[in-house]
């Protein structure tokens, strides 16, 4: 189903049971959805619902800096709902898995970071986060 479409129904699946806040979040996502078009790039559906997670986490950060508990309690609620429509990452041992495979397939040195992260992402990126596949990558090379 188009991620557009599934918005849609989930959005009149929620107005019927009454769920406000979550209600909320989905017309957020359609409207970045539906503004594709005036968007620089033009990037994909789910590559808008990804930023949008994006921001909610960062703001989520900065929150918790602030000691600021119940508007954090909100962002997770929102990113909890913003999630249900991303694929699945992989785990974090499925990363470490791939990462090893590849490590142990290529020889890269640790100065050569980038172009290892570069090609493992190329080869692996789409169900994993690069922010534990970088870290991970990072470790192993420096023989940690």
């Amino acid at each position: 189903m188009e991620l557009l479409t599934r918005l849609q129904e989930d959005m009149k699946t929620a107005m019927k049971s009454g769920q406000k806040d979550r209600l909320g979040v989905i017309r957020m996502l359609i409207s970045d959805v539906k503004n594709i078009d005036i968007m620089p790039g033009k990037p994909s559906p789910l590559a808008v619902v990804e930023s949008y997670a994006k921001k909610l986490r960062k703001s989520l950060e900065e929150y918790d800096k602030l000691g600021l508990k119940e508007q954090a309690e909100k962002l997770k609620f929102e990113i909890g709902v913003v999630e249900e429509y991303l694929p699945k990452k992989a785990s974090e041992e499925e990363t470490a898995k791939l990462v090893d495979a590849f490590l142990a397939a290529n020889t890269f040195t640790e100065k050569q970071f980038g172009q290892a992260m570069g090609a493992f992402m190329k080869a692996h990126g789409a169900g994993l986060d690069a922010g534990s596949a970088s870290r991970l990558i990072k470790a192993k090379l420096a023989g940690k």
